[in-house]
């Protein structure tokens, strides 16, 4: 009876293929149901199956035969609570999967098979990352940090990132339509961390925050993101222009780096928040790696809004 219980998916499988294994899924359900209603299952697959596995085994191994037929019923048993076990495991998997993009949830970037190149959870890694001393200090919203959206929002979304990083790009539809989805509950702080191996990466964070010093920081962070990763030398001043910046005051804070220290600030906070890639997302103490899709922002805030009432 035991091993009913795990031939009969299998069985039921089998048969899309083979009419033999219609009738060995039939008598398994029809098995299972006698014993679910306190009967005695008649057809005795069970023994058949002893039978079967004991006389192929015979072929290899004698010892290994009567060790399986003297044991039949503690190893259905271990079968079982095996196949239970892999169930429930492959049910949370699916779960996570649908809920977070990604089978170990939404702070997970380990493998999925569901998503085995990873898009869900890829990120641009930061080289030599580390947490500070090992533990992790979560960022908080900054009032001193320019905001996306509502200034005044409920929640606010912390985004480690880099205008260069693909990933980064790719999660940026997500991220506004979060933003619209919430109508100014929800706003969002985006955190440079500029990449060495990405040309542009350090010049990007750089013109976003002397735009920011002109106040034409979401606007000019709006235009990055447009260039679809595609930057040259002329593209920040490019940008600056179309905005109708202060050219020289713009090109001023460029050349002598004036936020130098502010960006070393801003890498110091995704260190000691334990950032590997870029993007990390961070909803108060909810972590989310790589560009997850908007589902997996939906469950996560509407978790952290639930919080606050």
């Amino acid at each position: 009876m035991v091993l009913c219980w795990i031939a009969l998916p299998v069985f039921a499988v089998l048969a899309i293929f083979s009419a033999r294994y219609r009738r060995l899924t039939v008598e398994s359900l029809e098995c299972l149901f006698r014993t679910a209603t306190l009967q005695k299952c008649q057809s005795g697959l069970d023994d058949r199956m002893k039978s079967q596995i004991t006389g192929k085994l015979l072929r290899f191994s004698p010892a290994s035969a009567r060790f399986f037929y003297k044991h039949y019923k503690i190893i259905s048993f271990v079968l079982l609570i095996v196949f239970i076990w892999s169930t429930y495991i492959s049910a949370v998997a699916i779960y996570n999967y649908i809920e977070y993009g990604n089978c170990n949830g939404p702070d997970s970037d380990g493998f999925c098979i569901l998503d085995p190149m990873g898009e869900n959870s890829a990120t641009c890694e930061i080289p030599n990352s580390v947490g500070g001393n090992g533990k992790i200090v979560y960022p908080k919203p900054d009032p001193n940090t320019p905001v996306i959206g509502n200034r005044d929002a409920e929640l606010t979304i912390i985004e480690f990132g880099c205008y260069v990083c693909p990933y980064t790009n790719d999660a940026e539809e997500t991220v506004k339509a979060v933003l619209d989805y919430y109508k100014g509950r929800v706003n969002l702080q985006f955190i440079v961390y500029p990449l060495p191996a990405h040309e542009f990466s350090y010049e990007s964070s750089m013109a976003s925050k002397c735009a920011e010093e002109q106040g034409k920081y979401e606007e000019y962070h709006e235009k990055l993101f447009e260039q679809n990763l595609v930057f040259t030398s002329q593209t920040f001043m490019n940008v600056a222009l179309e905005l109708e910046l202060d050219v020289g005051q713009f090109e001023s804070c460029m050349e002598n780096q004036t936020y130098a220290s502010d960006i070393e600030k801003d890498k110091a906070l995704a260190v000691a928040a334990g950032v590997k890639g870029t993007p990390t997302f961070f909803v108060n103490e909810q972590e989310i790696i790589g560009p997850k899709p908007f589902k997996t922002f939906k469950t996560v805030i509407d978790g952290e809004l639930g919080k606050l009432g």
